[in-house]
């Protein structure tokens, strides 16, 4: 066997040559005389394969930290925009709603100040149906609505006898009726735009406190019915915007006397809501649409870009879709004039 002294090996191993340059000589101090180069490369391998498999390790681990804690700051400036409103109640423990809306303090206002018939008045998707949620939430109660468009009848609102298999007849309370008579928060919605006979059941019932309903019997509200209408007009017609809103007659509009909320976009809500969506891309979304909303209110454009917008565009770009195609959908049915009007900023990201 020869006593000559082996040559130590020289490595280069994915780039890290003076990594394993020093490995290989360290381990030549255990080398025999009688082990080879190959000898030693197999351990330098196997080495190698602990410390890649340690290093991916570490690596993996500091992106879970680092996720984290972007998620963590991301959360924190959510956070940051999220109106928390707290309802204190004579008769009941306080209530926190989180991510109440702009004009929630101006409903329940109307409340507080004994108000049970209460209107909202604002353009379509601007939260009307949200601010009833939150107001049965901050009252505890259950909720309920109806959208009074056309073909919704007095049955549809009271509720109906319905014939039994045994020949008898039933009446089928609705859910309006059972809020009216139990307690609870039920919204009318596109109050504006209901038949004129379902109106004469409504004002019967935001007035006089009784209902008369289809079987005949007559029902007292309940000390906690509270009934919101929401409509897209301030009940004189149809306007340039809505152009098949029905006027409400004196009765009907005496039944809200100092009890109307003028419903806005709320920005705020919107940009938190699209955020939780779209992550960095949701302020691209709120500026685009608030744009759009000065254009159409500055051409009288008949024209809507509601909540619905945001939230709409929001999922299409956490999808991977650009502005620019959300934006060319959104204008792709628009007439070249009304086209013409927009301002710049909104026709050049299309």
């Amino acid at each position: 066997m020869s006593n000559a002294s082996v040559a130590t090996p020289s490595y280069h191993v994915n780039g890290d040559g003076q990594v394993f340059r020093l490995l290989a000589e360290q381990l030549t101090d255990y080398i025999k005389p009688a082990l080879d180069a190959d000898a030693v490369r197999e351990i330098v391998d196997e080495r190698f394969g602990d410390v890649h498999a340690e290093v991916s390790r570490a690596a993996d681990t500091l992106a879970d930290q680092l996720t984290a804690q972007l998620d963590g700051r991301i959360d924190a400036r959510i956070a940051k925009s999220v109106r928390v409103i707290e309802v204190q109640r004579p008769d009941a423990d306080a209530v926190k709603i989180d991510g109440a809306h702009a004009q929630f303090d101006d409903l329940m206002q109307m409340i507080r100040e004994g108000h049970q018939n209460v209107l909202m008045v604002g353009p379509a998707g601007s939260g009307k149906t949200t601010l009833g949620k939150h107001a049965a939430e901050a009252l505890s109660l259950p909720f309920g609505f109806i959208s009074l468009s056309a073909g919704v009848s007095e049955s549809h609102l009271l509720g109906r006898v319905m014939p039994q298999a045994d020949g008898s007849w039933k009446y089928e309370p609705s859910l309006f009726v059972r809020l009216y008579t139990g307690g609870g928060v039920f919204l009318l919605d596109e109050v504006d735009a209901a038949d004129a006979n379902v109106m004469v059941s409504v004002n019967a019932a935001l007035a006089n406190g009784v209902l008369a309903l289809p079987n005949g019997e007559v029902v007292h509200r309940h000390k906690d019915c509270f009934i919101l209408a929401a409509a897209n007009t301030f009940g004189r017609g149809a306007n340039a915007m809505y152009v098949g809103r029905n006027a409400l007659d004196a009765a009907t509009l005496d039944r809200f006397v100092l009890a109307t909320v003028h419903v806005e976009y709320d920005v705020t809500m919107e940009r938190r809501i699209a955020t939780q969506i779209a992550g960095d891309k949701a302020e691209l979304v709120v500026a685009w649409v608030t744009a759009l909303r000065e254009s159409i209110d500055s051409a009288n454009l008949r024209r809507v870009a509601s909540s619905r917008l945001v939230i709409s565009a929001a999922r299409a770009m956490a999808a991977g879709v650009t502005l620019a195609t959300v934006a060319s959908r959104y204008l792709r049915d628009w007439s070249t004039d009304e086209l013409n009007k927009l301002s710049l900023n909104v026709k050049e990201v299309a």
